[in-house]
């Protein structure tokens, strides 16, 4: 499959200001009257897939020259990325101080050592607040330089110095950075080991010696690092109090803080996201205030708004939905799928699969719970089709499952015997499965393979299986038993003859 251009992907990635802001900067910066660049920048704008033929035909048809359109692409490419940095030029603290030392290097270069110093004082300023130790080590280098020419180089050699303290800042950040990602790994990689092993694991990460304390964690940014680690670790455990408690802490101190969020507003929302996957479990009044919160601050976002509304969006609505099912609420969920019923057929899909798959499979599972089975096999299907197991391994093998119960609730007798099959077999191998959803399987396996069955023979095998739940459901902790409630309320509601909604009215 050929690849799009640079050109290409980046002219789709702009927003409405960033387009009408390079139709001003390109005049400014092109000379003629024929702006070659601006009519190819909208050729790719307009066309849905990357066609230089179709591009070249009508250029020549507007009487430009288009002999050579990958060498012009590369120049609008350039030529987009500097309107871009000139559109988005000190829109965040760490922009505007880059922006500064653009400016201290052409001026040392004037010999304007005095001016260099007065601006690098006010910029250390900005970038201490907002934790940039790298750029204040670059801003550092320059006031040295500047301070040798201007000051001698006593004063350089004292200015050197101060460079320790950003590198031993930026050391133990370094280091709890390895760290988390050390216990985020482990955490996406569970399923490889037993429980016993993956605690094991994590008590040696804690056991390093800038996890000891909070205060070890030298900096606001590496005591971010340091409570997304401890609740990696609870949640290892199934402690979600201690999660939550760990969870709620550094929500409040990202919120103490006057620019964290809107410095690095993904992070922020990616630790908002993991405080609402846990909060929801809890019956905490504030649930939908940070609901409402996270949906504010997507708002007041400038700089990547599209992106962060996107995530938000997704975030916040599976988070919503969960809710809603955990607490048996089936009308307030099926209100919520159609409020963003719309709005999910616009998604760009740039979020990561980890998170789309979960959105699709709550949205599948709501509407199975209301009986709209082929409306829930689209979604399903868009899952399968569209993403791979290794993206999320244990939602999409409950995708896998939600499926073979779909095509049983239509009869489709055949392919449910297929997908069983494949489904216990794969499972050999990743042992993904709790027992009782192999169970669950065989169980389907064998009313479908009835030959002559009656209703009668169909409620004796589920109530069967119902028991084998209910047992299930006593002997797990943690994520397990939701998952096994859902399982639960599926069956009752077949036992009844009944849509599961039905039984909460």
């Amino acid at each position: 499959m050929k690849k799009n251009s640079n050109a290409f992907v980046l002219v789709k990635s702009l927003s409405m200001s960033e387009k009408r802001y390079f139709k001003i900067f390109s005049e400014r910066h092109i000379i003629g009257s024929q702006n070659k660049y601006v009519a190819l920048f909208d050729q790719l704008d307009k066309a849905n897939i990357e066609e230089d033929a179709f591009f070249i035909q009508n250029l020549k048809k507007a009487g430009m020259n288009a002999d050579f359109i990958s060498a012009d692409k590369n120049y609008l490419y350039q030529l987009i990325l500097k309107s871009l940095n000139d559109f988005h030029k000190c829109k965040t603290y760490n922009l505007e101080i880059k922006e500064a030392l653009i400016s201290v290097e052409i001026l040392f270069h004037k010999g304007l050592y005095l001016e260099c110093l007065k601006l690098i004082s006010k910029t250390e300023i900005i970038a201490n607040e907002c934790e940039n130790f790298q750029l204040s080590i670059d801003l550092l280098m320059w006031k040295k330089k500047c301070s040798g020419y201007s000051l001698g180089l006593k004063k350089a050699s004292e200015v050197n110095k101060m460079i320790d303290t950003y590198l031993l800042l930026l050391n133990n950040l370094k280091r709890i950075t390895d760290l988390y990602y050390e216990s985020n790994l482990l955490q996406s990689e569970n399923e490889n080991y037993s429980k016993k092993e993956v605690l094991k694991k994590y008590e040696q990460i804690l056991k390093q010696p800038e996890l000891k304390s909070e205060s070890k964690a030298i900096s606001f940014s590496a005591k971010i690092f340091y409570y997304l680690i401890y609740s990696n670790y609870y949640y290892a455990c199934d402690n979600k109090p201690k999660e939550y408690e760990c969870l709620q802490k550094l929500i409040d101190i990202l919120n103490a803080s006057k620019i964290y969020a809107l410095e690095n507003s993904l992070d922020y929302v990616s630790i908002y996201n993991r405080l609402l996957s846990i909060k929801k479990h809890f019956k905490s009044s504030s649930f939908f205030d940070d609901i409402f919160n996270l949906r504010e601050f997507a708002k007041q976002v400038s700089f990547q708004k599209e992106v962060i509304l996107e995530r938000v969006f997704v975030h916040t609505n599976a988070h919503e939905i969960e809710y809603y099912l955990i607490n048996n609420d089936f009308s307030a969920a099926l209100q919520k799928i159609k409020e963003i019923e719309k709005e999910i057929q616009k998604l760009n899909l740039s979020i990561e699969p980890y998170h789309l798959i979960n959105f699709y499979y709550l949205y599948a599972i709501t509407l199975v719970y209301f009986g709209e089975y082929h409306k829930a096999l689209k979604f399903i299907n868009i899952i399968l089709n569209d993403f791979d197991t290794a993206d999320r391994p244990q939602v999409f093998m409950r995708v896998e499952m939600l499926n073979i119960v779909v095509h049983f609730e239509l009869k489709n007798g055949t392919l449910v015997n297929s997908l069983a099959t494949q489904i216990l077999k794969k499972n050999k191998s990743c042992k993904i499965l709790l027992l009782v959803e192999e169970t669950i399987v065989n169980a389907i396996l064998k009313i479908t393979g009835f030959k002559h069955s009656t209703l009668k023979d169909e409620t004796d095998e589920l109530k069967i299986l119902a028991e084998a739940v209910w047992l299930a459901k006593k002997s797990v902790t943690g994520s397990s038993v939701s998952l096994i409630e859902q399982y639960d309320k599926w069956i009752t509601a077949k036992i009844k003859r009944k849509i599961v909604a039905d039984l909460y009215r």
